[in-house]
């Protein structure tokens, strides 16, 4: 027979086990928020030409204040995360949609692949996995600043990098982020 104190103390193993291995921040990082400015950080250019172009970037590191947009949408991914594979039409839909639109050039896409290379990079561009241009995060560097967020993780940015929209997970209704977005190009 387990003992209550017994019991609470495993109860509390298993939460606190669960929670790193469902993506809770390990270094007491908590997850940007709306209002939040993010901190400054540099990043490998996505491979291809094509995105680098459509960034803006010319430099070998840059920063998310060089791409000249009214919005940002950041996209944190996992090169091998189910989830992110399910979003991925769903985006490169947005993607299109937003280049198609008035809306070309006031918001821009970038996915930062967490713990992805640029060999793993240039495979999904191969595969045409993903429209719009990625970055990669070999270290987990970015991915840790961020709080270590599950993957896929969205943020909408403004040009000064302050969060104006978090998203944790997959976004199903196309039309509502639509909506959102537009409202945030107002």
């Amino acid at each position: 027979m387990i003992s209550c104190r017994k019991l609470l103390g495993l109860l509390v193993m298993i939460g606190f086990a669960g929670g790193m291995f469902l993506g809770a921040p390990t270094f007491g990082g908590e997850l940007p928020k709306k209002g939040d400015k993010l901190a400054t950080f540099e990043l490998p250019p996505p491979p291809s030409e094509k995105d680098r172009a459509y960034l803006g970037i010319t430099k070998p590191a840059f920063r998310l204040p060089d791409i000249r947009t009214n919005l940002l949408l950041i996209e944190i991914i996992g090169v091998y995360c189910p989830a992110c594979y399910r979003q991925a039409p769903i985006f490169n839909t947005l993607y299109n949609r937003i280049e198609k639109s008035g809306l070309k050039g006031k918001v821009k896409m970038l996915a930062i692949a967490a713990g992805g290379n640029q060999t793993e990079i240039q495979y999904l561009n191969e595969q045409k996995q993903y429209s719009f241009p990625i970055s990669p995060d070999p270290s987990f560097d970015v991915h840790k600043l961020l709080g270590e967020p599950r993957t896929p993780f969205t943020m909408l940015l403004g040009p000064d990098s302050k969060v104006l929209y978090t998203h944790l997970g997959i976004i199903e209704d196309l039309d509502a982020f639509w909506k959102i977005i537009s409202e945030l190009t107002r």
